[in-house]
């Protein structure tokens, strides 16, 4: 083995960089960085979200320039405050005013693929046993007529009916929310708790009505689903409605919200 190692040799005159510090041909002939005579804020400082970052987790289009300084996240703080928690989301994700402003600006063009996209979520929760035998429970809200076997469960049943009410409204929602406004965010949470067996909502608790119990899993490969739905729909918008360069944008942005609503779920699941 000390044979094998022998013939290396470690170049210590060579200097230290940060992995992610932007180089080019002055940097390379001097060994000491030279330090920003200003600072400009970033996108992220400019958003509705209480944290701000000097990083540069918004620029997608050059080489990535080391973090001024490395926020601190307090980890126990962000599983019991939903608002430190949103600021952590939106911020790491860099979701601004532009991602809402875009997500506004396509939402009409957008809002009549919602019927056909719950349907077909609808379809493909039941082409698996265990995506579809979730529906042979009552669900909160209803009273209706339920099946007595598997078989019997259709797409028209009185339940799939009305779970497909509230999946629309959600899509519009995400479509149309005010993400400046925590009532939004509080809504997503609520909609992941919901998911988990245990009902966020009082009224639901008194009357004894049990809430829906889906494994995350599922949950997650839903949301995926969804969000190449809304992907494909964002990308056909015609041109003179939406320029190529703003679907390109919107598309990002409602991958952002999908994703903290994703972790609006997995949070009540795993308890991270």
């Amino acid at each position: 083995m000390e044979n094998h190692f022998s013939g290396l040799t470690l170049d210590t005159t060579e200097p230290l960089v940060c992995p992610f510090q932007r180089s080019n041909a002055s940097e390379k002939s001097s060994s000491s960085p030279v330090p920003s005579s200003s600072h400009s804020p970033t996108e992220t400082e400019t958003s509705q979200t209480p944290l701000h970052s000097s990083s540069s987790h918004t620029d997608y289009g050059g080489q990535s320039a080391c973090p001024v300084f490395t926020q601190e996240v307090d980890p126990l703080l962000i599983k019991t405050s939903l608002d430190d928690r949103i600021a952590y989301l939106t911020d790491f994700l860099g979701f601004t005013s532009r991602d809402s402003d875009l997500i506004s600006k396509i939402a009409p063009s957008v809002h009549d693929a919602i019927p056909a996209m719950v349907d077909g979520m609808y379809a493909k929760l039941f082409e698996f046993d265990i995506t579809k035998k979730v529906f042979m429970t009552r669900n909160q809200g209803f009273d209706g007529p339920l099946p007595q076997t598997l078989e019997e469960l259709s797409l028209d049943s009185a339940q799939i009916i009305f779970r497909k009410v509230f999946m629309k409204a959600w899509a519009r929602r995400v479509l149309t929310a005010d993400y400046s406004n925590g009532k939004t965010w509080a809504y997503m949470d609520k909609v992941g708790i919901m998911h988990t067996g245990a009902s966020p909502f009082k009224h639901q608790r008194t009357m004894g009505i049990a809430p829906l119990n889906v494994p995350y899993r599922d949950i997650a490969l839903m949301l995926g689903w969804i969000q190449t739905v809304l992907h494909s729909a964002i990308l056909q918008i015609p041109e003179d409605k939406c320029p190529m360069s703003e679907k390109i944008e919107a598309v990002a942005a409602i991958s952002k919200v999908l994703w903290i609503q994703n972790d609006l779920f997995s949070r009540h699941y795993i308890g991270d």
